[in-house]
């Protein structure tokens, strides 16, 4: 849009005038139309410039609207209203209203002078010093007029006087700021007649009439608080000026903030707006008052060319559009858009003489009109309305054009369609539409993927069709509004349409024959160099294509640059390198998808390029693509030799090195490779081949290669051929050369590159024949001797070029597919068959390994199951069953060891000799074939947890005639170990035998603990432990332990010891059978007499065994883990227990009779009493009191005894209940009730014998034989 006026095409936005803040903008130049005879409005007061001044006026600078309001309308409608804001001196200079009247001499031969003149505005139509006169419609000074120069709000800043306490100095400072600010405000008062003129001060000013908005805001670098006058200054100061509070009268607080002044900008322009928007709703209703007039004002000057009364009525609709704009009322624009360009169609381009300048001005109004009206609806999101009003226009002017004028055939039509093409992918971008926006523009480090998922909209080609269309109306592709890269793209061909056309004109023809509307005469537009505008514009639409993904179209406008940057090359050599730049971008997208036709005109225009630019390489790689006659014709007169490509070319400085993919570039060179078989055992020998063909074109030269290397992937070593010449067969298409037996083994020099990554040590070199002719097929065959085992694959084949010119490495992918699985048989130099191969794929090879023939066995030295923490003890015998000697190592490997564990050290043993443990294998040595099996055994701990592990034990050897390749074989042994023990747990109290303390000897105390007495309650508890063995042998447990680690309790804490009886202890025997238990008593007493607390204990079972069936056996010592043990609190209890007969009773008792103690324990600090009630029972009789009561001091006990007469129950001979093996349970019923609480006592084992069943506390009878 730069060739239409700036004023035409801006964007309307309020005008904010801020004078006497700060430094003042740079004016641009003005009218003189728009100088002369305005109104001055003068102050000698000084400008605001302090530090507040500066920063608020920056705040308002963030605030301005002047090239913003169009893209950022989204977040203003939120933020804050829009304007456009200047800053001027305390001296402006408002635009005149009424142009000077004309001289004596200005007026017409022959008129009569009236006596009294209509004086109209100086750029109004009918003044006649203004360019439109006498008939034409608007210029751009009259939109200069309301953008810059004519407020809707002026304001003035002025600064408090603080820099005196001097009350007469004070109101002297505020008389002159009121006189200031009033002959400002004098010039914004509406009048009702022509100008006016008042006297303030003495002097006389005149009105200017205007209906803009004033407003004043008044600044200190001092508080309120600072002076008590500050407050009524500032009132007197609004009242002389006849100003409102925080609607025309301001103040701005000393001491604010960035933020505070922020704040109060944005509050100001919201406060301002209205009056604002009034102020052109006011111009508004003024233009519409004229217009409904309808009759012509009378010029100042008569003339027989004056505008119609429809043409009045165009201008007056155009100026209602302009104030629309203004208010942002866009659909009342449209309307008065639609109005003016009716009328101008059908009024002013038929009434006006074509090709006049009324007509250029007419065609420039009328593309002003319809761009308006386009940026309205797309201000409104009508984006088919403005498409279509935009192709509605094209119809227009081409009808016109077509009727009137020169017709539509012309370079100057084809400028203005690229111009149009132009403006509305301007509008587009600039307008920032929602519809188009990109979030995240593609590049090439990060393109757009998975665009449409997981949310993600992808970005739009087109807008859709408004909702309020009908569903019934046909709309086309045209009607749809594209990006802007579309607009951008029709522009550039039709200013190639417009260079075409250009070319055309004669030098002799004259410009009265031609559209000149914008456009250069012939002379000049046939030598205007319009390639810079192409470039330009195809640079916008390629990037509007690629932030959307439309690569293809990208690609072709990339082309289109690159062509114009060759024409222009000639005249400025550095677009030779970026025009191949842009050419290597294209080809390799054209390379990729394949479209042959493009892509040579690519390659040949990088040649050319590359020849000038000095690029070597990409001639190189260019005239190798060109090479391929399958896909490329061959031009005739050019030399097809790719070792002289750089020949002649002397803009090439540097000779370049290249490393090319096969798969990168349009190959004529094809290769496979193929093994006889597809597998094979390590030690043999396998034969391949290399086929390698030309689809070069018949004249090319034959390529004559430095070297070829073949890279392999796996265990097989890089082949080198180098070149050496040979004598020719043209006749032979398909050559074999056998290199069987002619590859020699090379060691690399570590100064020198690996010749491929996967050759680390070595690698074969021949020299044969490397030379291929255009058609030519050569078919190498190898033989390689196979040393180590596993997988196998041929990669790549480098075709090496060493030229003068160059230096080229040619990588091409080797076929391993199916389709490439073809073998040549025959000899070298005669013909040759080919049969298929079988393999899927023939390129890879699986090397086996040598089947070995080394016999392993394995087995413990211990029968049945292993336990853990035993010594563990395997057996291995290795016998040689190969045809020779063999080096043997055996690697041992532990598999399913406890993470917790550590791994056990293995020791080896050697005919009852320890011989040291190794870090990896252990040498076996040399193994005769004819030789007996070599044993040896491993010994190592097992793990203290049971787990599932295995020992894997692998032979590795080489015969002696083959040291470099190893032969391994593995034999798995599954070893599960096991705990041999499975146990239970019982922890009941006891009765201790020992006296408790007592408040009348607490001095000497009654426990222990590290030699020293403990005073606290003691008791007796009872962990038992029965075992049982979980494997298939006996179990000889020889001794145990009960280590206590902890005693966990409140107050001042417990003590606590194990119990044990040395005399009593036996080896246990330990079958899968019968239970054996093991028990523990353990004393535990608290460190005071008045701790009652709860306590737990944490102790271990170490066991100390070994197998029944290895008595000589060291023992193995293992750990087993033990449930806390839990005291309860010190509470009364009832604890039963079986007295045995004492052997020194002069008559024992009947066997019949059991002695049951009763003991009751108070170990609070209470008086306690007792109910005691024995329940009778049928099946014995007691002695001992039935009931009874009892009283308990505090820490004491008391012991009731019973003797139970049990009675006989008949059975039959050997019948027995469940349990009953032996004797029978009887439940003697004990009621012990505390009187005060009237609380039961559970009465609780306190001896064995006695135990707790569901029906309570039972005592065990043993039944006479």
């Amino acid at each position: 849009m730069d060739a239409y006026p700036t004023e035409f095409i801006t964007h309307e936005t309020p005008l904010l005038i801020l004078s006497g803040l700060g430094e003042p903008e740079t004016e641009a130049a003005a009218s003189p139309l728009l100088e002369e005879g305005g109104f001055k409005i003068s102050s000698e007061l000084p400008p605001v410039t302090t530090s507040a001044g500066v920063q608020l006026l920056e705040c308002f600078q963030r605030l301005d609207a002047s090239s913003g309001v169009w893209a950022g309308r989204t977040e203003r409608s939120t933020k804050s209203p829009a304007f456009r804001i200047r800053v001027v001196g305390r001296n402006y200079t408002l635009p005149p209203r009424k142009a000077a009247p004309p001289a004596s001499g200005g007026s017409a031969l022959g008129a009569e002078i009236p006596p009294t003149r209509a004086l109209h505005s100086p750029i109004s139509p009918l003044s006649p010093d203004t360019p439109l006169y006498p008939d034409g419609v608007i210029s751009n000074l009259w939109l200069r007029k309301h953008q810059l120069l004519l407020p809707s709000v002026f304001v003035c800043f002025h600064e408090l006087c603080t820099e005196s306490n001097d009350g007469n100095i004070q109101n002297l400072r505020d008389n002159e700021l009121i006189a200031s600010i009033n002959a400002a405000k004098k010039h914004f008062s509406p009048t009702t007649g022509s100008t006016i003129s008042a006297s303030i001060g003495g002097d006389e000013i005149r009105s200017s009439g205007y209906r803009s908005k004033f407003a004043v805001v008044l600044m200190s670098d001092k508080s309120i608080l600072s002076s008590p006058r500050f407050d009524d200054r500032v009132s007197y100061i609004k009242r002389s000026t006849n100003l409102i509070a925080n609607a025309t009268f301001f103040f701005v607080p000393a001491n604010s903030s960035a933020a505070e002044l922020q704040q109060f900008a944005l509050n100001f322009l919201s406060t301002l707006y209205p009056l604002a928007i009034e102020y052109y709703r006011d111009l508004s209703k003024h233009s519409r008052r004229k217009r409904n007039k309808g009759s012509v004002p009378p010029p100042t000057i008569p003339s027989s060319r004056a505008l119609s009364q429809q043409a009045w009525n165009l201008r007056y609709e155009f100026k209602l559009g302009i104030f629309a704009e203004f208010r942002q009322e866009m659909d009342v624009a449209v309307r008065n858009y639609e109005m003016a360009y009716e009328k101008l169609l059908t009024e002013v381009f038929e009434t006006t003489s074509s090709w006049s300048d009324r007509w250029t001005q007419a065609r420039l109004l009328a593309d002003i009109t319809i761009l308006r009206l386009i940026r309205c609806h797309l201000w409104g999101e009508q984006y088919t309305a403005a498409k279509r009003r935009w192709s509605a226009h094209v119809t227009h002017m081409t009808n016109i054009l077509n009727r009137k004028g020169r017709g539509t055939e012309t370079y100057g039509f084809a400028a203005w369609m690229s111009r149009w093409n132009k403006c509305l992918g301007e509008l587009i971008q600039s307008g920032s539409l929602p519809v188009f926006n990109v979030s995240a523009p593609a590049s090439p480090r990060m393109p757009m993927l998975r665009v449409g998922t997981e949310g993600i909209e992808p970005p739009a080609i087109h807008a859709p069709p408004e909702k309020q269309i009908s569903v019934s109306e046909r709309i086309g592709p045209q009607d749809l509004l594209h990006h802007a890269g579309f607009y951008y793209l029709k522009a550039a061909e039709l200013l190639s349409v417009r260079v075409t056309r250009a070319k055309g004109i004669s030098i002799s023809d004259s410009a009265d024959l031609y559209d000149l509307y914008l456009c250069p005469p012939p002379q000049e537009e046939c030598t205007a160099d319009h390639n810079s505008s192409q470039l330009s514009l195809l640079s916008l639409a390629r990037r509007e294509f690629d932030s959307r993904q439309q690569k293809r179209m990208v690609d072709s406008i990339t082309l289109q640059i690159a062509k114009l940057k060759i024409a222009k090359a000639p005249h400025d050599e550095s677009l030779w390198g970026e025009a191949l730049k842009d050419l290597r971008s294209a080809a390799r997208i054209y390379r990729k998808e394949g479209w042959w036709e493009v892509l040579e005109d690519v390659l040949w225009n990088i040649v050319q390029c590359g020849r000038n630019a000095g690029e070597g390489g990409s001639v190189v790689i260019a005239e190798l693509e060109l090479t391929c006659s399958s896909v490329f014709k061959e031009r005739r007169g050019w030399r097809y030799d790719l070792s002289r490509s750089l020949e002649g070319v002397e803009t090439v400085k540097v000779k370049p090195t290249l490393v090319v993919r096969g798969g990168d570039v349009v190959s004529f060179l094809t290769a496979s490779y193929s093994f006889e078989t597809p597998s094979v055992h390590a030690g043999d020998s396998i034969v391949s081949q290399l086929v390698i063909s030309s689809d070069a074109h018949a004249s090319a030269a034959p390529i004559v290669f430095s070297e070829l290397k073949i890279s392999y992937e796996g265990n097989l070593r890089t082949i080198l051929l180098r070149h050496t010449p040979s004598s020719p067969r043209p006749d032979l298409k398909i050559n074999k050369i056998n290199l069987k037996g002619k590859v020699q083994e090379q060691i690399h020099s570590p100064d020198e590159p690996l010749p491929s990554p996967t050759s680390t040590k070595s690698f074969l070199v021949a020299n044969t024949d490397l030379s291929l002719a255009p058609g030519e097929t050569k078919v190498y065959e190898f033989s390689s001797i196979l040393r180590e085992a596993g997988d196998a694959k041929a990669i790549c084949a480098t075709f090496v070029m060493y030229t003068e010119g160059f230096e080229l490495d040619y990588m091409v992918m080797l076929d391993t597919d199916g389709a490439s699985g073809v073998w040549w048989a025959g000899e070298e130099g005669g013909p040759l068959k080919k049969k298929p191969l079988r393999a899927k794929e023939p390129g890879t090879l699986a090397i086996m390994p040598r089947p070995p023939k080394m016999e392993v066995t394995a087995k413990s030295a211990i029968e049945g199951e292993l336990y853990i923490n035993e010594i563990v003890k395997i057996e291995l015998a290795v016998e040689n069953g190969e045809e020779e000697d063999a080096i043997v190592d055996i690697g041992l490997r532990i598999l399913g060891w406890p993470v917790d564990d550590d791994l056990p050290s293995v020791t080896w043993i050697s005919d009852g000799v320890e011989e040291p443990a190794t870090a990896s294998l252990y040498p076996l040595g040399k193994l005769s074939p004819s030789a007996p099996p070599t044993k040896r055994t491993i010994c190592f701990p097992s793990p203290s947890m049971p787990a599932d592990c295995a020992i894997e034990i692998t032979v590795h050897y080489h015969l002696i005639s083959d040291p470099d390749t190893y032969i391994h074989k593995s034999v798995m042994t599954e070893m599960p170990i096991i705990n041999p023990f499975s146990t239970t747990f019982d922890f009941s109290p006891r009765v201790h035998p020992d006296p408790w303390p007592d408040y009348f000897s607490l001095e000497e105390g009654t426990g222990w603990e590290n030699g020293k007495r403990v005073l606290g309650i003691i008791q007796q508890w009872c962990l038992t432990v029965t075992l049982y063995t979980t494997g298939g042998g006996v179990v000889v447990v020889e001794n145990w332990e009960l280590p206590i680690h902890a005693v966990e309790s409140g107050g001042d804490g417990s003590a606590c010891r194990v119990i044990t009886d040395e005399d009593s202890k036996e080896s246990l025997l330990l079958d899968k059978v019968k239970p054996t238990p093991l028990p523990f008593t353990l004393d535990i007493q608290k460190r005071s007499l008045e701790d009652r607390s709860a306590a737990s204990i944490d102790v271990t079972l170490v066991l100390h065994w070994r197998r029944d069936s290895l008595p000589s056996a060291p023992l193995n010592t293992t750990t087993l883990a033990v449930p806390r043990l839990p005291i309860p609190p010190s509470e009364p209890r009832v604890l039963a227990a079986v007295i045995q007969p004492s052997p020194t009773l002069t008559q024992p008792l009947p066997p019949n009779v059991i002695t049951i103690r009763y003991t009751l324990e108070n170990p609070t600090n209470y008086f306690l009493t007792f109910n005691v009630l024995m329940e009778a029972n049928e099946a014995f009789a007691f002695s001992g009191p039935k009931q009874i009561l009892v009283q308990l001091l505090p820490s004491s006990r008391a012991e009731i005894e019973y003797r139970l007469f049990v009675f006989p129950v008949p059975r039959e001979k050997d019948v027995r209940f469940e349990g009953e093996e032996g004797g029978r349970w009887i439940k003697p019923g004990l009621r012990v009730v505390d009187r005060y609480f009237n609380k039961i006592l559970r009465v609780s084992p306190g001896s064995e014998g006695v135990g707790i069943k569901k029906a309570g506390l039972v005592v065990w009878f043993k039944e006479a034989e």
